[in-house]
């Protein structure tokens, strides 16, 4: 056998290194940063209490405190210097050493009853012999401390009552009194702020320990909101199943005229409730997708004005419905071709248009499109609009509008709708790239804008009328180039997919059975018709017919 000496060298480093990304993932964990700014700003917070006590101290209560027992003991120096001059001023000269020896002596020995020390610890007498008659030289006295670094000095004047100066008395006074006065103070003051220092720190104990239990419980609420729109999906994809029947089955009983002549109402209303239904069902299905983070954008090449001449086809039979005009205003230099996500630009245009011609009773709503200044090179900027003279919005609920599941209180959203489309249409225009805005006037209308930076494939007047109508380039994943049947099996074929009559569907193409010319158009809606793909192919059959 060999030896390895490069594996237990490497063992240590290996374990330094996944100890080091441990720390890191769990720093980069959104509870502990949160945890750690919460730490942050307590530390912040008693590094500034003890800068704030350390400086009042130092530069505002020690001073004081300083000034205080300098001048009590100033004070006690002039009380031992007027015994001192009553001394010398009514001494008899023959023993006045004696006695200024003996008073210097009880004056050394005098003790504070707060410190339970000395007060003077030197003292050093000077005499003018011209104002005192004893010999010069026979009453300097010096006793006790000659120097102290941190003692209090005082020279007291000795004047006697005929305002003559006798002589100076030099007190070298104890600091003890400042010592412990400070001392206890200090002590207070720490005493004081380190009481102030546990409440903070009980309230910052107390806010990780409630930022801990309102993380978990907001997991626990994510966890179950996930839980919720999974089932939501669930159950409104098994739903479409059934619902999808019912369509089909209601669109045969409408063409039998027997049936309708004596049930006529009952099947139209049936019709239309599982129409509505199953609008709300998508809605929905938007919506848990948008929750999920699965709704995404396929881009692709879309022709511009074919593209909005089929959005204004499709919502100008509404607006006739109510009596309500629907106008149009595109300006002539929007580009022919762009790149854009043709379903889900086709879903947030479909659902302004539609909320605008629902909530709209009188007057008209305007579909505009204009290209204006921005963009990078290559790019066209686009602004998408939708005005309305409808009911409008109140300034309190514009903040609400497109909160999920959150409706206007009127009669209209009381009757109908999920309340998704404002939310799903804010999320998918973010998704672009924009921002979806609006501006109402209760009474007067509503206005919803967004602006799109759209790649520009081809200019207006530089493709020819099969390309500037729609046209895709030829490919067996578009469907583009296959032989269609006639124009009227395609109009009966494409009203069937509008109204998402499935049996309609698979009988037609049962006609087509046995016609080799047809059979890739078959293959190519098959998919369409069993996953239920309804609007998807009505939309594929409108640009290929623009074709």
């Amino acid at each position: 056998m060999t030896d390895r000496p490069a594996a237990p060298a490497e063992a240590p480093a290996t374990s330094l290194v996944g100890g080091w990304r441990r720390v890191l993932a769990m720093l980069g964990h959104p509870r502990m940063r949160s945890h750690l700014l919460i730490t942050a700003v307590f530390v912040l917070l008693f590094a500034s209490l003890v800068f704030s006590l350390a400086r009042y101290w130092t530069g505002s209560l020690e001073p004081r405190l300083y000034l205080t027992a300098e001048t009590q003991a100033r004070i006690l120096a002039q009380s031992q210097a007027a015994a001192l001059l009553e001394t010398i001023e009514h001494g008899a000269p023959e023993n006045l050493r004696e006695k200024l020896f003996d008073l210097t002596q009880e004056i050394l020995l005098v003790e504070d009853p707060a410190t339970g020390g000395r007060i003077v610890l030197g003292l050093d007498l000077q005499i003018d012999y011209e104002a005192v008659a004893v010999p010069a030289g026979s009453l300097e006295l010096q006793d006790g401390a000659h120097s102290c670094e941190r003692c209090f000095h005082a020279s007291i004047p000795l004047i006697a009552q005929s305002g003559r100066l006798l002589g100076v008395a030099d007190f070298l006074l104890s600091p003890r009194y400042f010592d412990t006065l400070s001392g206890e103070m200090r002590s207070k003051l720490i005493a004081e702020s380190s009481l102030a220092m546990v409440l903070m720190a009980l309230v910052w104990i107390t806010m990780l320990v409630m930022f801990h239990r309102l993380y978990k419980a907001k997991l626990a609420i994510e966890a179950s909101d996930r839980a919720k729109t999974r089932f939501m999906a669930n159950v409104t994809h098994e739903l479409r199943t059934p619902l999808n029947a019912i369509l089909g089955y209601t669109q045969l009983y409408k063409q039998d005229g027997t049936l309708m002549a004596g049930h006529g109402e009952g099947i139209s209303s049936i019709d239309r409730s599982a129409e509505h239904l199953l609008m709300m069902i998508n809605d929905i299905l938007d919506f848990s997708r948008m929750g999920e983070d699965r709704l995404a954008l396929h881009p692709a090449e879309v022709a511009l004005p074919g593209f909005l001449e089929t959005l204004v086809e499709m919502m100008e039979v509404r607006a006739r419905l109510k009596g309500i005009r629907l106008e149009r205003q595109f300006q002539p230099n929007l580009p022919a071709v762009v790149q854009l996500d043709e379903k889900r630009l086709r879903q947030v245009l479909l659902n302004l248009l539609g909320n605008a011609v629902k909530f709209t009773e009188r007057g008209g709503v305007q579909f505009s499109v204009e290209r204006i200044a921005g963009g990078n090179e290559g790019e066209a900027r686009l602004r998408f609009g939708v005005l309305d003279s409808g009911i409008g919005i109140g300034p309190t609920e514009l903040e609400s509008i497109f909160v999920a599941f959150r409706q206007i209180d009127n009669p209209i959203t009381r009757a109908e709708g999920s309340g998704l489309g404002l939310t799903i249409s804010e999320h998918l225009v973010r998704l672009m790239g924009s921002e979806l805005k609006v501006e109402s006037e209760p009474g007067v209308g509503s206005h919803f804008w967004f602006d799109l930076d759209l790649l520009v494939v081809a200019e207006a007047g530089t493709v020819d009328t099969g390309a500037a109508s729609g046209a895709a380039p030829v490919s067996s994943r578009t469907g583009v180039g296959l032989s269609l049947p006639d124009a009227e099996f395609l109009d009966e074929f494409l009203e069937h997919a509008r109204r998402h009559n499935v049996l309609g569907l698979r009988r037609m193409l049962e006609r087509l059975d046995g016609q080799p010319a047809y059979r890739e158009f078959v293959e190519y809606v098959q998919p369409y018709v069993r996953g239920y793909r309804f609007r998807l192919l009505a939309e594929w059959l409108v640009r290929s017919r623009e074709c």
